[in-house]
């Protein structure tokens, strides 16, 4: 028997995809002054991922199956600034460099303006957990075409 690999297709073992692929950011929320918003939805396929984008509450991606996932956050500045990816935090004004460390899956920094970073965190989360692109709040998106988010179930 054949075996066959998929790159880009973002199966799971069972053959089941769902990914969630955004770029282009459109700032944060006015209420949850900390987390980003994106515009853009490159791919959404599958139904273990819900995307959510609020003017106030800014972008969440809800898990609905439980399972292991595999995250990448990518963002410019116009100074140095913290960027991450916060876990069902509940201080969505804090930057994330201060909220519970328990509540931060991976975080980064830039050193000054123009740098770009990124991140990526793969693990367990449960159906319910709610994943949010978190910054620090000190710099102002450098180019909003750079920022970028994929979430995907890999198993």
């Amino acid at each position: 028997m054949a075996s066959q690999i998929r790159g880009s297709d973002n199966f799971d073992s069972a053959g089941n995809t769902s990914t969630v692929r955004l770029r282009t950011s459109n700032g944060s929320g006015s209420s949850n002054t900390m987390i980003r918003r994106f515009t853009t939805s490159v791919s959404d396929v599958g139904s273990d991922i819900t995307y959510a984008d609020s003017a106030t509450l800014g972008g969440t991606f809800t898990i609905n199956t439980t399972g292991i996932y595999s995250i990448s956050y990518g963002d410019i500045w116009n100074a140095a600034s913290w960027m991450g990816i916060s876990l069902n935090s509940s201080q969505l004004t804090t930057a994330i460099l201060s909220i519970t460390a328990a509540d931060r899956l991976m975080i980064s920094t830039t050193t000054a303006a123009g740098y770009a970073a990124a991140l990526s965190w793969t693990g367990h989360l449960t159906a319910a957990d709610v994943i949010r692109a978190h910054e620090s709040g000190t710099a102002e998106h450098a180019s909003t075409q750079f920022a970028n988010f994929t979430i995907t179930k890999v198993g």
